[in-house]
């Protein structure tokens, strides 16, 4: 039968191993990874006959009740041997959100059987299930992210692997709950988002096509070009003869009603009178049923089981062909990924020798990384982004911010009309200006006539000294400097809190960077916050001392141009004084000067000390704040803090606490291990099966395959199908895309390198305009040999190539061409 000859041409050691290859990934677990693979999966409504589809496929006896429907996936692996020994092995693959030691009580499910009659699908079910512990009840227990896996093995089987699904189930069913809907639904959906899934689409004739989920899910959401489906129709027979309904599935066998780019197959179901009917006798009613009345019109490749399995095999073939460069690129990505994020955990940390090695390198990174932001030089990758990093930058900012706010609200009152109260404003506008000056209070304004005499005068007469009466008492200078000076302890408070706060944020960040959570926190609870602590108590100890002379000591001054600064304004004011009284007139000067009490110059006399001793001490303190306060006391050795010889002196008891793993840490070791394992096995297995296909993986475009000799690049191209791959329908069985697309792939044609010890082609075959060589280099003396995997009596050098291509799309990736190849290339 040409069907059964079609079938022998797809069990090449080649495509069975690419097939073994897929599974033995996902039995790797690859698919839990965000790695998609290349799959044919069974979806369908309830009742649609989506066992019986499978049950034809397998020769295995599904159950078909809905109460023994499937509560998981189940992934058929189909291999065919030459003998007559039939295998059925059973395993359970657990799924990515087990616990460790759900997985291994998972791995233990093992079953086997020798025949077909000795295989019941329905006690392995509930055997996996109890396994899964799946409850019968509905609910969340009543399905699994498991999967249930069967590899058979035997004569007459397709190279093929299905992956079953529950059935859809429809809502108004009452017989299970909406949320048994839900779930079933979103463990189909999961499935069919997979860009790489072949979607079998089963639909029965006996409900209309526009009432099947299933068609919904695939026409509205997951593949609405119909690029990735192929529509099963089953239950045929059912239909009336010659009705309206029949001549629709009919048409939508043709690929005329819903138009996927695989087209439509239709098969016959056993009827409930033939289910105990014999496989063989089960495809002879089948193919008598598709030979007569109007489904001849529907073409052979399009009906019946024996080439539906053709079918599959060649789909599932060409799919995995396709998708390969994307896989092995995928993978190799994962692979990295995973292995930065170890890198990033660091080694393991169980001894104390490996805890202290650990804790000394964080504290020397650290100590680098402090001394770089303390001499502001960001030029670690750890100063990029956030500017809480830039530790100098955040302290010359809130200093600066510091300083304008001391000069424009560190006074207690502003005189109005005194000129040398004027306080300079800050030439740096910041946020942190903004936020200094947003928490503090502006300054009283008074006249000064009315501060001589309300405060000033009110202080000198409540503050009379005895014996001879002093024109200047030093005390009350001391009263109003002490009133004027009030807030400098509270915003000189407030800077350091801020400048604390910002040591301490970036600390945080700098250990963070290069250490997991929970060592940080360790780190922090037991060694760091204490030490910042001590030097927070040293801070607020330092401005206590740098607040003591103008709070309980009498002002002091030793600069000279004090004195020369108060003669000035003495000096003014007098003038003033005397060019007011002579535009006044004589009489009116005379009467000023009687008016004049002592008192009233005693007080200007004290406001003009005051303010010219505010001047210079409120810039004394503001530098000392910064350096002696901030920069020595908290800043200069902020690197000390945790630096190697701490490690060093850390008990025991210390280094258990600090530097040991913790659980959630070890468990997310021991996953991204089993992770990378299992990424680098699939990658060991992809790349043997590239190998052995010589499959050159071309970025974009899929696999093409060469021979490379010695050095040489020998060139195959592979001929193209005369139909594009995209139109992928069956029209006929003499004309089958997907056959022609199977076998171009062993259509091999081979244009050697020159220089070979095989005969040179004649003249006629250099005009070819067609085909291209490749030239060795001058110092080669090596003969081209042919990959393991092809003989060289599958090379023809004789045959016409009907493509052009760069050799570059052959070379190996990652290896330099021969020169005469990189000159041709140019």
């Amino acid at each position: 039968m040409a069907g059964v000859d079609t079938l022998e041409q797809l069990h090449s050691k080649e495509q069975e191993s690419l097939l073994d290859a897929i599974d033995q990934l996902r039995s790797y677990g690859v698919s839990h990874h965000d790695i998609s693979l290349p799959q044919v999966i069974v979806c369908g409504d309830q009742s649609t006959g989506k066992s019986s589809v499978l049950e034809g496929l397998t020769r295995l006896r599904f159950p078909t009740k809905d109460a023994q429907c499937t509560a998981f996936a189940t992934e058929l692996i189909l291999r065919r041997t030459s003998g007559p020994t039939i295998a059925i092995l059973c395993s359970i693959i657990p799924s990515n959100n087990r616990t460790q030691a759900q997985k291994q009580q998972l791995e233990k499910f093992q079953r086997s059987f020798s025949s077909r009659e000795e295989f019941s699908f329905p006690s392995l079910l509930e055997e996996a299930k109890a396994c899964m512990k799946i409850e019968a009840t509905a609910g969340a227990d009543r399905f699994s992210e498991d999967i249930l896996r069967i590899r058979y093995t035997g004569p007459d089987l397709p190279s093929l692997t299905i992956v079953d699904l529950p059935g859809l189930i429809h809502f108004q069913v009452q017989r299970q709950s909406d949320e048994d809907a839900i779930l079933v639904q979103t463990l189909v959906r999961k499935y069919m988002r997979n860009e790489k899934s072949i979607i079998l689409a089963v639909v029965s004739a006996r409900n209309d096509a526009d009432n099947q989920v299933v068609l919904k899910y695939v026409r509205n959401e997951f593949d609405p070009l119909g690029t990735r489906t192929l529509g099963i129709i089953t239950k045929p027979d059912t239909l009336d003869s010659g009705s309206e309904t029949e001549q629709k599935f009919i048409e939508m066998a043709q690929n005329k009603v819903v138009k996927f780019e695989l087209g439509w197959h239709v098969v016959k179901n056993r009827s409930f009178t033939e289910r105990e009917q014999p496989d063989a006798e089960r495809d002879e009613s089948e193919r008598r049923f598709f030979a007569t009345g109007v489904w001849r019109s529907v073409s052979r490749s399009d009906v019946g089981i024996d080439a539906l399995r053709t079918k599959l095999s060649k789909i599932l073939l060409h799919q995995i062909r396709v998708e390969l460069p994307s896989l092995v690129a995928a993978i190799e990505n994962a692979i990295k990924a995973t292995e930065t994020r170890l890198q990033n955990l660091g080694s393991s940390r169980e001894t104390s020798d490996q805890q202290r090695t650990y804790l000394t390198k964080k504290a020397e990174i650290f100590q680098t990384l402090t001394e770089h932001a303390l001499r502001g030089v960001p030029s670690h990758p750890f100063f990029d982004g956030q500017e809480a990093k830039k530790l100098r930058t955040e302290i010359q900012n809130l200093n600066i911010a510091f300083a304008h706010i001391m000069y424009q609200k560190g006074h207690r009152w502003t005189v109005a009309d005194d000129q040398q109260t004027q306080n300079p404003s800050s030439p740096f506008a910041s946020s942190k200006v903004e936020e200094y000056d947003a928490e503090v209070d502006d300054p009283e304004t008074i006249p000064r006539a009315e501060f001589l005499e309300s405060y000033i005068g009110l202080a000198v007469q409540q503050n009379r000294q005895p014996g001879l009466l002093s024109l200047v008492n030093p005390f009350v200078v001391c009263v109003i400097f002490r009133q004027q000076s009030h807030r400098w302890r509270d915003i000189a408070k407030l800077h350091i809190n801020r400048v604390v706060q910002a040591v301490r944020e970036y600390v945080e960040l700098s250990l963070m960077y290069q250490m997991d959570s929970r060592t940080y926190n360790m780190l922090f609870l037991e060694h760091i916050g204490p030490e910042l602590e001590k030097k927070r108590a040293a801070l607020e100890k330092k401005l206590d001392e740098l607040l003591l002379p103008y709070e309980a000591r009498d002002p002091t001054m030793y600069d000279p141009s004090f004195g020369a600064e108060l003669d000035y304004i003495r000096a003014r004011r007098s003038y003033e004084s005397k060019t007011g009284a002579a535009e006044g007139g004589h009489s009116r000067a005379k009467q000023q000067l009687l008016m004049q009490s002592i008192d009233d110059f005693t007080n200007s006399e004290i406001l003009d000390l005051m303010q010219t001793y505010y001047k210079r001490a409120i810039t004394v303190f503001i530098n000392n704040v910064a350096m002696l306060a901030i920069e020595n006391c908290l800043v200069a050795d902020l690197a000390s803090i945790f630096i190697p010889s701490v490690v060093s002196a850390m008990n025991e008891e210390q280094l258990r606490t600090i530097g040991s793993e913790s659980e959630e840490i070890c468990t997310e070791r021991n996953a991204l291990k089993e992770t990378l394992d299992a990424l680098q096995s699939g990658k060991r297995v992809l790349d043997l099966q590239v190998c052995n296909a010589g499959i050159v993986l071309r970025h974009g475009l899929g696999p093409r395959k060469c021979l490379v000799g010695a050095g040489y690049p020998v060139r195959i191209q592979v001929s193209r199908p005369q139909t594009p791959a995209s139109q992928m329908g069956y029209s006929g069985e003499d004309d089958d895309p997907i056959e022609r697309m199977s076998s171009s792939f062993n259509s091999l044609k081979v244009s050697p390198p020159s220089g070979a010890s095989k005969p040179r082609p004649s003249s006629a075959s250099k005009t070819r305009s067609r085909t291209s060589s490749v030239t060795p280099a001058k110092n080669a003396t090596t003969q081209p040999t042919v990959n393991e995997g092809f003989s060289r009596s599958e090379v023809d050098p004789a045959q016409e190539s009907d493509t052009e291509d760069d050799v570059s799309t052959f070379w190996p990736l990652g290896k330099r061409l021969p020169p005469q190849a990189e000159a041709t290339r140019a």
